[in-house]
């Protein structure tokens, strides 16, 4: 699956956080596999740590988890299993272009409108999210 299937802040359509999150899961999915399927191919990866990997994903990143849940939690895919770190950079690259910069967007147009208090609390939950990862 193409970067371009990952939702964008200039999506023509607004979306709910459900389907945000749900083609998050989908574009963390596809990617695991990808690596998954390079692996099986190459024959070098024991089945069983190949079965371990996809296992692991699926326990870190389930349906019903917001996207904030899930991004949490696919950043800890490389923590066992290194070959999932290319995946792992490429989710952090895109969350990072796609969800914080919208969110500094929205902290612009709330400080534009006066919405002085709100904008710092959106501040405040974009500086911790980025500590606690």
């Amino acid at each position: 699956m193409p970067a371009t299937n990952v939702p964008t802040a200039s999506s023509a359509q607004p979306q709910s956080p459900a389907n945000r999150s749900e083609e998050f899961r989908k574009f963390i999915e596809v990617e695991v596999l990808k690596i998954i399927q390079t692996l099986a191919e190459a024959g070098a990866t024991p089945k069983e740590r190949v079965q371990q990997i996809a296992q692991t994903t699926l326990d870190l990143i389930k349906p019903e988890m917001t996207l904030e849940q899930m991004y949490v939690n696919a950043v800890k895919l490389d923590d066992t299993y290194s070959e999932l770190a290319p995946v792992v950079s490429k989710l952090m690259r895109e969350y990072e272009e796609k969800y914080e910069k919208k969110a500094l967007a929205v902290v612009s147009e709330l400080i534009k409108n006066g919405k002085y208090d709100q904008a710092q609390d959106m501040v405040k939950k974009v500086l911790l999210f980025k500590i606690v990862n």
